[in-house]
């Protein structure tokens, strides 16, 4: 869950040039991971390695920057389609005050930087600030249902039961947004157990890798080694592609990768599966350097 919250809150390395802070949105993401998603989307927002992946640090009175608006309502809440470019507009200025201390990297408040004017997102009007507009993203029916359409995805199929996603929805909403509620009832569903669901998903690189060493009880290898071999398979973890993260499915599929896992298999499980882990990843891995 961890891996999938990285892959909904996507943020990369790459603009947020900072290991620190990266690891702290990890362990954030780690804390709330089948916890309650309203409290995990408000520390998420207020999250530094967010704030500056999405330039919320740079969002001023006078001068909103939308990119957080933006990317909180189409990818993280309610979906495309279901709020206005006005509703984007209203909401940066609604998050004008939220900042970064140089210094430390750590969150902080400056009034003086907030417009603190009358604002209108999805019909609700007042001096919204930007804790205000997260909760009116999740009194949505549309949050819920792209959440589960989401899970939905990683754990059973790529093609959804929209009956099944509504009903879940509603639980999920009606529980305050307990994910282990959405969860239990996605892993308890009769389609999670259908013939037809088994094997209907690709494995990220990720699951692959780290669920063969797990089922065959083999050490983990050193983890900078790991990556490496990860990012040859097309997950570059804490670099997502772009701000969708990984699309996941049959992408994760190429020529290139799939040649690549059964290279890593079969070095696995060569000598009765006697190599090491690291043995297994040193002849791909040094293809990379």
């Amino acid at each position: 869950m961890t891996l999938f919250w990285h892959n909904h809150f996507v943020s990369s390395l790459q603009k947020v040039r900072s290991a620190k802070l990266m690891l702290d949105q990890n362990r954030l993401l780690r804390r709330h991971a089948l916890g309650n998603f309203g409290e995990l989307l408000h520390a998420v927002g207020k999250d530094p390695a967010m704030m500056v992946h999405l330039d919320s640090a740079t969002n001023r009175r006078g001068s909103p920057n939308e990119n957080f608006a933006r990317e909180v309502m189409e990818l993280f809440t309610l979906g495309e389609g279901h709020y206005s470019e006005q509703d984007i507009k209203e909401a940066a200025r609604a998050f004008t005050g939220w900042s970064i201390e140089p210094a430390t990297g750590e969150f902080r408040w400056r009034p003086f930087a907030h417009d603190s004017g009358s604002k209108t997102v999805l019909g609700v009007s007042g001096k919204l600030d930007g804790d205000a507009v997260l909760d009116i993203l999740l009194a949505r029916p549309q949050t819920a249902e792209l959440l589960v359409r989401k899970l939905w995805r990683e754990f059973v199929s790529l093609t959804p039961d929209e009956v099944e996603v509504r009903r879940i929805a509603r639980r999920f909403r009606d529980s305050g947004y307990e994910s282990r509620v959405a969860l239990r009832e996605i892993l308890g569903s009769r389609a999670f157990w259908a013939p037809e669901s088994r094997l209907a998903l690709v494995k990220s690189p990720v699951d692959w890798v780290l669920g063969t060493l797990n089922s065959l009880q083999i050490e983990a290898p050193e983890p900078l080694l790991l990556g490496f071999a990860l990012r040859q398979l097309g997950q570059d973890l804490f670099a997502p592609p772009n701000v969708r993260g990984w699309p996941g499915g049959e992408a994760w599929i190429n020529s290139s990768t799939l040649l690549a896992r059964k290279q890593y298999a079969e070095r696995l499980l060569r000598r009765e599966g006697h190599m090491d882990a690291r043995e297994a990843l040193l002849d791909p891995v040094a293809q990379l350097k």
